[in-house]
């Protein structure tokens, strides 16, 4: 079986478009189907033994309340599983993904309420790396007093900003922790989108920028750097596999 393999990068990026895509498949089966037929279930119950005035319990109580908190242990593996947001918007999906940790780690987000659509991939990248960064920071010492996430868009430039503040100076560990955490996610976002990436450690500080141009413009430079540079009345080399 012979395959033309003409661009490394986008057949990884073909890879976590069918990753993310799956993904989205099974949550979706889970949220329109296995989550609507608890509800379809809970509804038949609440009609054929309806709860009744008086101080006695009815007998379906409990397995209402069966009901509901296994819909809410499904609930929640869905969203862990992917964001209810990814295909949406990058904005509410980062907000879903860093609420749980806000209070511990003293997070604010400064995220717009409107936001251009962005590939299911690069969304799903980025929200994997900060449930991977996140947990880090939370449970290493020292603890952050400050943590702030920042997105904008500027001059046809996308930039996401994620920041880090401690009290004392931050350990040798922590900094080899930290790096070893991101920069799988940061090396694949910036191959798929050509973005700029800054990882800056200051003495009680970690920054992190990456700045990156709309999907449009990244496919245009392709485009025209291919054109550019292929020779004339080139073809692809044909490996054997």
């Amino acid at each position: 079986m012979a395959i033309a393999i003409t661009d490394t990068t986008a057949l990884l990026r073909w890879w976590h478009q069918h990753q993310a895509q799956v993904m989205r498949r099974e949550t979706d089966f889970l949220r329109n189907g296995i989550l609507q037929e608890i509800i379809a279930i809970r509804r038949r119950l609440e009609v054929t033994c309806p709860l009744g005035h008086n101080a006695e319990l009815s007998t379906c109580e409990p397995h209402l309340a069966d009901l509901s908190r296994l819909y809410s242990l499904l609930e929640n593996f869905c969203d862990r599983l992917q964001s209810p947001f990814s295909l949406d918007s990058l904005p509410l999906a980062l907000q879903h993904t860093v609420q749980p940790w806000q209070a511990r780690l003293h997070l604010q987000a400064h995220l717009p309420t409107t936001w251009p659509p962005e590939p299911l991939e690069l969304t799903q990248l980025l929200v994997l790396w900060l449930k991977a960064l996140l947990p880090v920071l939370a449970e290493t010492l020292p603890y952050p007093v400050a943590t702030a996430l920042r997105l904008n868009e500027t001059d046809n430039l996308k930039t996401l900003t994620f920041t880090v503040d401690y009290e004392a100076a931050i350990a040798p560990t922590m900094r080899q922790s930290i790096e070893q955490t991101v920069q799988p996610f940061l090396e694949t976002f910036c191959l798929f989108t050509e973005a700029a990436c800054d990882v800056v450690f200051q003495a009680n500080q970690f920054s992190l920028k990456l700045g990156w141009q709309p999907t449009a413009a990244v496919a245009s430079n392709h485009l025209h750097a291919s054109a550019a540079h292929a020779p004339p009345h080139s073809r692809p080399q044909t490996p054997s596999c």
